[in-house]
């Protein structure tokens, strides 16, 4: 008898509670999930790859990319302010270089190896990035005219729209290539900030590319990375200080005046409209970068070129002109360099004996060029060389060791200011 009337009494607890536990789960199915749950219920290590999902999500934000070099004369900052559009892998933005005046000239000028002077516009769309100076017709750099061109489109190309971000070349490329370690700190808003760590080499992918000649010298020291997450996981700010960055360069003699180096990305404006593309096919002219511009070093002598106006802040790539229209340079011709000395030389650069060739480029070239004073006294040059030293087995002919320079170098006449 006991054990049939404890049946029962189970039999009727089940029975009470059905209504129960079915009348719950048919409330939860009509309920949304908590904000951020698809960010903040993941595993801490997957939070970041989450949270660039749910950014992407938000289908349009407004963002600020900034890196900063601190110096005893002030700050130059090398900004980048606009919009992008996620879904349709576009984006827009106003960048610059600003300096004080007291900013040390000599590192100025060495920044500007990626900034050329003045405002520039620069969209993306997918693999396309387009620049444009002033009232300048858009520059188109597609895939086959950065392959055409080469490392000299880098810090443009940089900026094609990649997986995290339409606009690359920010924080919010290596955001999610860092693993949190601890749990972040939670506010009062809902949002989470996390300090996390990054190599410093892959913080280093946030410099110009002329400055990354540290190459494996980076060092061991970690870089710290400040990351805000808002209430519903979305990318709200990234900041890193890269002073370990800035040792490496400083041991390379690069940036030695710098005494301070940082960056940082902020978004804004989610799901609110923005100009996130660049030509919209209402007018607006555009030009291919791969038809209209040229490699100086394939120009031969007494043609003239325009090097502004290609959105690269250099000599490599030019705009071929007429020389009765607006230019800059006039080629006076290639040379090559080929030396070779007996025994282990510490010969330094070779550019000095590029310099030399290019002298005698100079004295050859027509005198009518530099009547009128149209052009500057002396020349400039472009190229590179190579210094190797070679060592023979004694005995056989030719044995002991040599040190060659080899080079090319394109020579030039400059537009005297």
């Amino acid at each position: 008898m006991g054990t049939l009337k404890t049946a029962r009494h189970r039999r009727a607890a089940v029975a009470l509670l059905l209504p129960v536990l079915i009348g719950t789960a048919g409330c939860g199915a009509g309920e949304k999930a908590p904000a951020g749950e698809a960010v903040y219920g993941q595993p801490l290590a997957e939070q970041f790859q989450a949270a660039t999902d749910a950014t992407r999500g938000a289908g349009t934000a407004a963002f600020v990319s900034t890196l900063t070099y601190g110096a005893a004369g002030g700050d130059a900052v090398q900004r980048a302010r606009g919009n992008q559009d996620y879904e349709r892998g576009t984006s827009r933005a106003d960048t610059g270089l600003d300096a004080p005046r007291t900013f040390p000239k000599g590192t100025l000028e060495l920044l500007r190896g990626a900034a050329p002077e003045g405002k520039q516009v620069l969209a993306t769309a997918d693999d396309d990035v387009y620049v444009r100076n002033g009232g300048s017709a858009w520059l188109k750099y597609t895939p086959e005219a950065v392959s055409k061109f080469g490392e000299a489109t880098g810090d443009v190309a940089g900026h094609a729209a990649g997986d995290a971000a339409p606009y690359s070349g920010t924080l919010a490329d290596l955001v999610p290539r860092a693993i949190p370690r601890e749990a972040p700190e939670r506010r009062a808003d809902g949002s989470r900030v996390y300090r996390v760590v990054l190599l410093p080499e892959v913080a280093a992918e946030l410099l110009p590319r002329h400055l990354r000649g540290a190459g494996d010298a980076w060092g061991t020291e970690s870089v710290g990375l400040t990351v805000k997450l808002d209430a519903d996981g979305r990318l709200v700010s990234a900041a890193a200080d890269l002073a370990p960055v800035l040792a490496a360069l400083h041991d390379q003699g690069m940036l030695v005046e710098v005494k301070r180096l940082r960056a940082a990305y902020e978004l804004t404006a989610f799901g609110e409209p923005g100009k996130a593309e660049g030509p919209s096919g209402g007018g607006e002219a555009v030009e291919d970068a791969g038809e209209v511009l040229a490699p100086v070093a394939t120009l031969e002598a007494g043609r003239c070129a325009a090097t502004g106006g290609t959105g690269l802040a250099t000599e490599e790539i030019v705009r071929p002109v007429d020389c009765a229209d607006r230019h800059d340079i006039r080629v006076l011709g290639q040379v090559e360099v080929d030396r070779a000395f007996s025994g282990k030389r510490d010969v330094g650069s070779g550019d000095r004996y590029g310099r030399v060739e290019c002298g005698r480029a100079d004295a050859a070239a027509p005198k009518d060029w530099r009547r009128g004073g149209r052009y500057a006294d002396g020349f400039g040059m472009r190229g590179k060389s190579e210094v190797s030293v070679s060592v023979t087995m004694d005995g056989e002919p030719g044995s002991g060791t040599e040190t060659t320079v080899t080079g090319s170098y394109t020579c030039f006449l400059i537009v005297a200011r």
